[in-house]
């Protein structure tokens, strides 16, 4: 059975595109203490928080761990091994995208290069990595779905607006990006590789 939960990241406005338990990292702890969400864990080092805005947090947390600033791995990072080891699946980051770039491209990395089931997700986008199978899409509020190879990949898209039998996507090609599905059920077809996955939708749709 599936158990998710979403952490909660610095940049996240609010605690609503939030399922499943609630993990707060560094100051995202402190958006679902103000919030009033409880959560099942705050981690982070804490050094963008003030001491009343810490003791906040530690009255919504079930557990609390800080990290050292100084370390070897972001605190986004520090809260997905933590949640793979209580067996949370999915995962799902809000709040890992926009303001510094450097942090943003990190929090991509995650998802692409983990072998974590990671979703990154923020209100008009929705961000996640597949594996080699047969993977059943609907239509929903992002329009857009587009596809990139984060290996050397070799798909079939089926009950797609552009489909592709038997495709060798390379890293860098960008022939999957703005598909639409135009069916009621849509098919990806993975051989081999591995795929970011990107849902999307346009401002004001």
């Amino acid at each position: 059975m599936l158990k998710p939960c979403t952490i909660v990241l610095g940049l996240a406005q609010d605690c609503a595109l939030a399922e499943g338990d609630l993990i707060g990292a560094d100051r995202g702890a402190l958006i679902c203490a103000q919030a009033h969400r409880r959560m099942v864990m705050a981690i982070g080092d804490f050094d963008s928080v003030t001491p009343p805005q810490k003791e906040l947090i530690r009255q919504y947390a079930d557990q609390m761990q800080v990290l050292p600033a100084m370390k070897d791995e972001t605190d986004a990072l520090s809260a997905l091994r933590w949640a793979a080891g209580q067996g949370y699946n999915p995962m799902v980051l809000i709040g890992g995208v926009g303001g510094r770039q450097d942090h943003q491209l990190a929090n991509l990395l995650l998802v692409m290069h983990q072998k974590l089931p990671v979703i990154l997700r923020e209100k008009n986008n929705e961000l996640f990595c597949l594996d080699p199978g047969r993977h059943v899409f609907h239509p929903d509020a992002r329009r857009f779905i587009s596809f990139f190879a984060v290996e050397p990949a070799v798909l079939t898209l089926e009950g797609f607006l552009y489909p592709l039998d038997h495709y060798v996507m390379e890293r860098g090609d960008t022939i999957g990006i703005s598909n639409e599905i135009a069916a009621d059920e849509a098919v990806l077809t993975l051989d081999q590789g591995r795929l970011l996955v990107v849902r999307s939708r346009d401002d004001g749709e």
